[in-house]
């Protein structure tokens, strides 16, 4: 857990990195800032911490004032003397404030907070990556009208595709036989790397394949591994 402190008393500084290592022993505090002007440049050049604590009453300003100028995203737990600042702090990206003095109890409370939430975000972001994953994969399966009925048919069942009077044409492993109202281009684009071209008008799952045999004019016959399949006739190259 990166964590930023922004506090220009430096005992306070030091006694609240002390409760902050404490209260969360993976707690790395890669910065202690002393001020406005300070943290400005310091996150306007590097990346977002884990969490940051935040004194509200700095030397050369507000704290609030660092998150106006600046786009923080970095949750923040604010740290003053003062609770009238409860709801300013919220509105500034904090999740928590802490009094002071503050002690152990109260650190390992707002750290606690922030690792609920974080937590939860984890959950979110983790769910999101997931739906992003599965709109964009490749499917499993395609779904074939057969008569009245769709039938989804396993790609990995697919030993090959090709055209046929103007259709596509899935054979199975099998030896079932589906029209497919999509062109064969769409079809490669569809099964990626499961089937892959061998002429202009089949596809091929290289699990079908049988037996293969050069001829002399460097062109291969291959032999499918399914009853009554048709011998194709590849270009060498």
């Amino acid at each position: 857990m990166r964590v930023v402190i922004i506090e220009d008393e430096h005992y306070t500084a030091e006694y609240l990195k002390e409760l902050i290592i404490q209260a969360a022993p993976d707690a790395d505090i890669i910065k202690m800032l002393s001020g406005v002007g300070e943290a400005l440049n310091y996150f306007s050049k590097q990346a977002m911490p884990d969490l940051i604590f935040c004194d509200i009453h700095l030397g050369d300003g507000s704290g609030f004032d660092i998150f106006e100028k600046l786009r923080i995203t970095a949750p923040v737990i604010f740290v003053t003397a003062y609770d009238q600042y409860a709801l300013q702090a919220f509105k500034a990206n904090g999740i928590d404030y802490i009094l002071k003095p503050f002690n152990e109890k109260s650190v390992l409370e707002a750290i606690n907070k922030f690792r609920i939430m974080y937590a939860s975000r984890t959950r979110h972001f983790q769910y999101d990556e997931n739906l992003r994953s599965a709109v964009t994969r490749e499917p499993s399966s395609l779904l074939i009208k057969f008569g009245e009925k769709i039938k989804p048919v396993k790609i990995k069942d697919i030993a090959f595709i090709r055209t046929e009077n103007k259709w596509v044409q899935l054979v199975t492993f099998q030896n079932e036989v589906f029209n497919y109202n999509k062109t064969l281009e769409e079809m490669e684009r569809t099964c990626g790397d499961n089937l892959y071209r061998v002429n202009r008008q089949v596809l091929l799952n290289r699990e079908a394949i049988g037996e293969v045999q050069q001829t002399y004019s460097r062109k291969l016959l291959v032999q499918l591994k399914i009853n009554n399949a048709p011998t194709l006739e590849i270009n060498k190259t």
